[in-house]
């Protein structure tokens, strides 16, 4: 049934695709996209940054004696490959996160749930950076004269509607929700009692929620990092537009990241977003008094780094796939 729904949100997209490409001039598209030049090294120099970031702020989401582990470049390569793994896999962007526990078990020694936890807490603390991110955007969009009123007030809705959710996803694993739903289940359902699964969970859980009480010091850092990162990522796009031939404000900049990630937000369920970017672009670049076909040439631009990214991902993944593991599970925990 997942499946299904994945091809279906699938064509959904191409269809959103042959919109956004029937309603510009992709011929000025094309023509915008020989203009990059080195523009490209640029784009991708700044996506490494922004990777980097991401990485440590992961690192953070470790206990003290677990992080010391593997180092920075250790982990980030392992986020690449996991990533990678997110963009190809039918699962979206989930589909990597089993990789990365796994490659943490193999090469060094911890446990497939303690991975798993530090992905996790991970997740929600790159999103509450991203909510970070997104208030002033979301004040800066109020504060155009340009953008019609409909859709600030859909951004706003939008944004409200993602922390909430956000906030309750946090509370969840704070409050150790999955582990009195997994103690409910077996009072429930008797024969459930001492089920391998439901112990995974309960086990899972007391990770996340034991990580929170007792390192909120690391779970703040991780936050702030996740934030700067968003920030950097503002410098992805300046060059694209520079090259690309428009020199935008900081305020332009931010409004249309912010907007952008709104759009990848509400079209998760469509892999990697794909025509909910372009067409979303398209709509923001017109919504500010620019050219569509910009909109259209910076996604293009942005299909061409993720196309890199991912290829350097499954390059790392083959090359880790051939190291033997030198150290064994940590089994102290989980």
């Amino acid at each position: 049934m997942t499946r299904i729904l994945k091809f279906i949100f699938l064509f959904a997209g191409l269809g959103l695709l042959a919109w956004a490409v029937k309603t510009v001039d992709t011929t000025r598209v094309f023509e915008l996209l020989l203009n990059m030049g080195y523009g490209f090294i640029l784009v991708i120099l700044v996506y490494a940054l922004v990777n980097y970031l991401d990485t440590i702020a992961w690192h953070y989401n470790f206990k003290p004696e677990q992080a010391f582990r593997f180092n920075s470049f250790q982990l980030w390569r392992i986020r690449i490959i996991g990533e990678a793994y997110n963009v190809i896999t039918p699962l979206g962007t989930m589909g990597g996160e089993p990789v990365k526990a796994q490659l943490l078990k193999d090469h060094h020694g911890l446990t497939f749930k303690q991975g798993l936890a530090s992905l996790v807490i991970t997740r929600t603390t790159l999103l509450v950076g991203l909510i970070t991110f997104l208030i002033p955007g979301i004040i800066l969009i109020f504060q155009s004269e340009i953008i019609p009123e409909e859709l600030k007030y859909i951004s706003l809705t939008g944004m409200v509607v993602f922390t909430i959710l956000i906030f309750l996803f946090f509370l969840f694993q704070v409050t150790g929700m999955l582990g009195i739903l997994a103690s409910w289940a077996e009072r429930v359902i008797p024969r459930l009692v001492g089920h391998a699964f439901l112990d995974q969970l309960k086990t899972l859980d007391g990770l996340m929620s034991t990580f929170y009480r007792e390192f909120p010091d690391r779970t703040i850092k991780s936050i702030v990092y996740a934030f700067v990162g968003w920030v950097v990522g503002l410098g992805e796009l300046y060059f694209a537009l520079h090259f690309l031939g428009y020199d935008p404000t900081l305020t332009e900049l931010w409004i249309i990241e912010a907007s952008l990630q709104l759009i990848k937000v509400v079209s998760f369920y469509i892999p990697m977003s794909l025509g909910a970017q372009e067409g979303g672009l398209i709509v923001i670049f017109i919504a500010l008094g620019l050219a569509g076909d910009l909109g259209l040439a910076v996604s293009f631009v942005r299909r061409i780094k993720d196309l890199i990214w991912v290829s350097l991902g499954l390059l790392l993944g083959w090359s880790l796939a051939f190291k033997p593991a030198k150290v064994q599970p940590d089994a102290s925990e989980g």
